[in-house]
């Protein structure tokens, strides 16, 4: 859900609703360049998403097991059956709803207030059934190997994934894949403020229509004959040895219960799920620095002030023809401060802003209009922000989750001062004036504004001192062992995850693929 709820300082909320998507038609290039359609139904028998309450075998196997139905783990299968591997997918809920499956997700919560339960969903094509579509790649400075905070940064550049964000675009039916606005000309057809020489620059969002991964590649699922899917179906346990998984074991909520064999398992179950199951684990795979489930990271809000500025800027989606993007401003590359972003949305003017103050030829000149600021900021990889196990034992006998959410008040000074400099930048050439709304950081017990984006709890790293699992995604002390979607992420800037575990999986599928091969 890309959608961030701010507290202003009265105690007033604000929301950002991002507006239905136009009508889109399906990608033409999805199947065509992917192939997983065509070739699958060429002659081929075909196939169907199993209820494994109804039908499960006591051994099921594969090349490589997938547990996690969401985006990550729908596009590593079909990328993968359309190399020609044999994959086994298998889903925890059903095919369009939980059923009984959410009660697995009850937890308990810690530290600063988190909306946990809500924000995720146990069914074929995971957390994308209540997706905002919002989509951008991450920016290069995201990528940087400079430490944040007490850890390091990502482990490949943002090259490394150049290619595969294309692909993604793609997969997340997204009608182009450039962000850059100087590429589309976004600043010759729009109106927007002028931030040259000022330390920031406008960056753009794209949105997906938005992509029900579950519902919309169910068809490529059920006409392969490479993908055998299983909903319904819960991995629990890994049987190892000392570098190696062996088999697992899954089971439904009514008690059935198989065996999985493969020659390479990947952990696709969120960023909760992920850190959970192996936190269960006898043996937790991964933990050779006891950072498997540190580092929870979450998006947060901040809603500064409103602004009284020309009319008619054209910040919000849907405001420039030809284009499905909405426009943010973020500070340039090697700035200082933390890479968040400021939104601006028209509003109604109030009394502190008139907007005849701005028809004074000293200030403006033209007519005013009067806008709503906030912002979406960068988190911060804190070890004391984490998933720890309760002894609560669910349906399934796995232990319940705990997440403390570490976001200390002084984590907003940063934002503040970021955001003071945009302000600053913008009065000293009468381009805007500024009320703000708060100018303190948020208490320990006040409710901060959150994107639902769970990352970094299985953190991707260049060593074993400072991850769970490598730049390929294998866990570092397991040979078969992966991990995918946000949870590897060790840094995550202001852009939204979806894209980016998409581009992941893509990546994961050729490197599997070879490791198969070789």
């Amino acid at each position: 859900m890309e959608s961030l709820r701010f507290s202003s300082q009265q105690g007033r909320d604000y929301r950002r609703f991002v507006a239905p998507a136009p009508p889109h038609n399906r990608s033409p290039t999805i199947n065509a360049c992917l192939g997983i359609l065509p070739r699958c139904c060429n002659g081929l028998a075909r196939t169907v998403i199993t209820d494994a309450r109804e039908n499960l075998p006591e051994v099921l196997e594969a090349e490589v097991a997938i547990a996690g139905g969401g985006p990550a783990g729908i596009v590593l299968a079909l990328e993968l059956a359309e190399r020609g591997r044999k994959v086994l997918l298998i889903e925890g809920g059903g095919r369009n709803s939980p059923e009984g499956g959410m009660s697995l997700y009850q937890n308990t919560t810690s530290g600063r207030s988190y909306p946990l339960t809500g924000s995720r969903l146990r069914w074929l094509g995971g957390t994308t059934n209540h997706w905002g579509g919002w989509v951008r790649p991450f920016d290069e400075r995201d990528f940087s190997d400079e430490p944040t905070g007490e850890m390091p940064g990502w482990p490949i550049g943002a090259g490394e994934l150049g290619g595969w964000y294309r692909k993604a675009a793609d997969w997340c039916e997204v009608g182009s894949d450039k962000y850059d606005p100087e590429r589309i000309g976004l600043e010759d057809r729009a109106r927007l403020l002028d931030l040259t020489d000022t330390g920031f620059r406008h960056r753009i969002f794209r949105f997906s229509p938005p992509t029900r991964f579950g519902t919309r590649y169910r068809e490529a699922l059920e006409q392969t004959d490479k993908v055998d899917c299983r909903v319904n179906l819960n991995l629990v346990d890994l049987e190892q040895s000392d570098s190696r998984v062996r088999r697992a074991r899954a089971v439904t909520l009514d008690g059935k219960a198989c065996t999985v064999r493969a020659d390479h398992f990947v952990i696709a179950m969120g960023g909760v799920e992920n850190a959970r199951f192996l936190l269960d684990q006898e043996v937790v795979p991964g933990n050779q620095s006891d950072l498997v489930g540190r580092c929870f990271m979450d998006h947060f809000g901040f809603t500064p002030g409103l602004m009284l500025a020309a009319e008619g800027l054209q910040y919000e989606r849907g405001q420039i023809p030809g284009e499905d993007l909405m426009t943010v401003m973020a500070p340039e590359p090697g700035t200082e401060g933390p890479n968040s972003c400021v939104l601006v949305q028209a509003t109604a003017p109030d009394d502190v802003l008139p907007p005849a103050y701005w028809t004074n030829p000293a200030i403006g000149g033209d007519s005013a209009g009067h806008y709503s600021l906030s912002m979406i900021n960068a988190p911060t990889p804190h070890p004391e922000s984490r998933i720890t196990l309760t002894e609560e034992r669910d349906a399934l006998g796995m232990r319940r989750p705990n997440l403390h959410w570490h976001l200390p008040s002084t984590e907003f000074r940063p934002v503040i001062a970021l955001f003071e400099r945009w302000m600053d930048a913008l009065s000293a050439r009468n381009q805007a004036r500024i009320k703000w709304n708060r100018k303190d950081a948020p208490g320990p017990d006040d409710f901060v504004g959150v994107g639902y984006h769970h990352m970094g709890t299985t953190r991707m790293s260049s060593s074993p001192d400072h991850g769970v699992v490598n730049p390929d995604g294998r866990v570092w002390d397991r040979d078969n062992l992966y991990i995918a979607g946000s949870s590897v992420y060790p840094a995550a800037g202001f852009s939204n995850p979806t894209l980016t575990i998409v581009a992941l999986a893509s990546r994961m599928a050729e490197h599997l693929h070879r490791q198969l091969e070789g």
